[in-house]
């Protein structure tokens, strides 16, 4: 396993602000972010199409062609507040905006094909339902904590690796992500499901989200990235909305659904 530094935390934070080419400013057009637009607030736009299942790709800073149909894919599912659908342009501008870091927007729809993990009426196992921000005292970055899949009661090992919304979690070893996979169908796919992580003599109701992504600290254990964890109350990268998916994920966790 790759050594953490305590700087991890914070290198999160900034991570995706390095994809930004240097000396780059913002391209936009009227206050309308769209094709060939660069900078921070693409990444942002391109982190919540992400988020609600429109954009399946690394976040560059850069609006091309991929996140043009992401954009026109988004906009053909939103409606404004009379009903009405809006233009499908491909562009952000201020009504597509605000629609997208609502809370209601609209997701889009599961792909048929995901290969969903088993799941039962009844869970094995439930936990405590206990508050993020209590949460992020008790995890330790480096640390490796067991995670427990509520519906079959199989245990695996996931190493902390920091966050500051929700927790960001890597597979300890390569055994433990096969099992990882497994358990979500035996494919990593942006699914969700309800586990409980094992901190002292707590055993905490979560979410974990099965797509591997984006950094990753942790050597040898054949995934390419970190999986987000959420808990009661936590947020996602973006706008401070709340994950709808793993909130039901989460309170089924605790045996509260």
């Amino acid at each position: 396993m790759k050594k953490l530094l305590p700087a991890v935390t914070a290198i999160l934070l900034i991570v995706f602000t390095a994809v930004i080419p240097a000396g780059a400013e913002p391209a936009y057009d009227n206050g309308v972010i769209g094709n060939k637009s660069i900078g921070d607030n693409v990444v942002r736009v391109q982190l919540r199409l992400r988020e609600l299942g429109y954009f399946m790709f690394k976040p560059t800073g850069s609006f091309l062609a991929m996140t043009v149909r992401s954009v026109i894919a988004f906009q053909q599912k939103q409606t404004d507040i009379n009903g009405s659908s809006i233009a499908a342009d491909g562009s952000i501008g201020p009504q597509s905006e605000s629609i997208l870091f609502s809370r209601t927007a609209v997701r889009a729809d599961i792909t048929a094909g995901i290969p969903f993990g088993a799941t039962t009426s009844t869970l094995a196992q439930t936990g405590a339902l206990v508050s993020w921000d209590e949460v992020k005292t008790l995890l330790t970055v480096g640390n490796t904590y067991k995670v427990i899949d509520c519906y079959s009661g199989t245990e695996f090992h996931m190493v902390f690796t920091g966050g500051e919304n929700h927790a960001e979690m890597e597979c300890a070893s390569a055994s433990d992500s096969a099992t990882y996979k497994q358990l979500f169908g035996g494919e990593y796919n942006y699914s969700k499901r309800p586990f409980l992580i094992v901190i002292g003599d707590k055993r905490i109701a979560a979410s974990l989200q099965g797509y591997p992504h984006g950094t990753d600290f942790v050597s040898g254990n054949e995934a390419d990235g970190h999986s987000c964890m959420y808990f009661d109350g936590s947020l996602s990268h973006v706008g401070a909305l709340s994950d709808i998916e793993h909130v039901t994920q989460v309170y089924k966790a605790a045996g509260k659904q």
